[in-house]
């Protein structure tokens, strides 16, 4: 019998066993990691002890938590993931590339799951870490 992948959150924290979905880049967009790359604790707290929350930095994915998180809309069985129908009901970029990003999860993506390849054209616009920055932290991403 074959195990069942999970579906996964393209929105994450940083955790143990986050994956690396890609870092943000100064125009607040993500570069998409070309392949799977799995943190465990110690890198989870190394990453987290920066001046710059790792969501400011990466992008992460894990399990979707459906009814356990608190994006999560329409209640238990049969709900959906509200981030990424509020991406979709918000005003997009006027240039939007025809081409879809690469993506390490896109055949276990909740986003994708929910809202096919309309989600992924948006995908690269979100960040999950919107908390304005300090004049330290910009200081410390122009050093990246």
């Amino acid at each position: 019998m074959e195990r069942q992948q999970p579906v996964l959150c393209p929105s994450s924290q940083c955790k143990d066993g986050a994956i690396v979905l890609g870092i943000v880049l100064p125009n607040k967009t993500i570069a998409y990691a070309d392949q799977r790359y799995r943190i465990d604790v110690s890198q989870a707290e190394e990453m987290q002890h920066n001046a710059i929350s790792p969501e400011k930095r990466f992008r992460f994915s894990s399990p979707c938590a459906q009814c356990g998180c608190a994006q999560w809309v329409n209640g238990k069985a049969g709900g959906k993931c509200g981030v990424i129908e509020e991406v979709l009901e918000a005003p997009r970029p006027e240039f939007l590339p025809k081409t879809l990003p690469e993506c390490s999860i896109r055949s276990q993506c909740r986003w994708f799951l929910q809202r096919g390849e309309e989600a992924c054209s948006v995908c690269r616009f979100v960040v999950t870490d919107t908390a304005i920055i300090t004049e330290a932290e910009a200081a410390e991403l122009i050093a990246i």
